[in-house]
């Protein structure tokens, strides 16, 4: 896939001027906006992203899977996850991790962020949306959980055109499995790298505080555990929350 980059200065949002651009004209798969600032940036469910000036890598990527079944839209996300995984494999030695379902973490610290929109024509693919927040330079954050970057991980600055164009690489390299439908790889490699997998850990689940350990990801993207009695738990985006304390 050949990218087209383009760079804006200041935009609100990277996914909000791409799909605005995508509703006015016909645009080719892999055409890049990339903001070297976003004082709107959104997570998923509309939680704001938070990125210092000049300092990160926020852009969005336009995908056509129109040979993926839209059923099958979860392979999209962990398409992503692994290549923004396997790009800070190459830059640091430290533990590198997916977060369910697409957060990107270093121990257990907030690196990546990744929001995928997508865009049906009836029962088929239209175009995919790909927003892609990764801390890279920024030395301090708000007061914001537990969130790091590249630079605090490693102690080096990062050239922020170089960065983006290996991890588009990297991206490009997981679509391209993707395409030859090499799925049982991606599924593997995703399940290798997901945080807190096989341990017991404690959780918010619908309100309730649990202790249950992730052991797999069904084809929906819905995370999987077992609690303590040995109960399966099903959980779909917003049902849980990760406490970031094992057991």
């Amino acid at each position: 896939m050949e990218f087209s980059i383009i760079t804006v200065d200041r935009l609100d949002s990277t996914q909000n001027y791409l799909i605005d651009l995508s509703n006015k004209t016909e645009l080719q798969e892999g055409i890049v906006i990339n903001a070297l600032s976003q004082f709107k940036g959104v997570g998923q469910f509309e939680n704001k992203w938070e990125s210092e000036s000049g300092k990160n890598l926020t852009f969005s990527l336009l995908l056509k899977p129109r040979f993926l079944n839209p059923a099958s839209q979860f392979l999209l996300t962990q398409v992503l996850s692994l290549a923004i995984s396997d790009y800070l494999l190459t830059q640091t030695d430290k533990p590198v991790s997916i977060k369910w379902p697409n957060d990107i973490y270093i121990g257990k610290k907030k690196i990546c962020g990744i929001l995928v929109k997508n865009q049906l024509l009836g029962t088929t693919f239209e175009n995919s949306f790909c927003g892609i927040g990764l801390n890279v330079n920024q030395e301090k954050f708000p007061p914001l959980p537990n969130p790091t970057s590249l630079f605090l991980e490693t102690g080096k600055e990062f050239n922020l055109n170089e960065a983006l164009k290996a991890v588009l690489e990297s991206i490009n390299l997981r679509y391209n499995q993707l395409k030859e439908g090499k799925i049982e790889t991606l599924e593997r490699d995703y399940m290798k790298r997901l945080l807190y997998k096989d341990v017991f850990a404690t959780y918010i689940y619908k309100g309730v505080e649990i202790e249950a350990r992730i052991y797999d990801v069904n084809e929906y993207g819905h995370l999987l555990l077992k609690d303590r009695e040995g109960n399966d738990i099903c959980c779909e985006l917003k049902e849980i929350s990760f406490i970031h304390n094992v057991l």
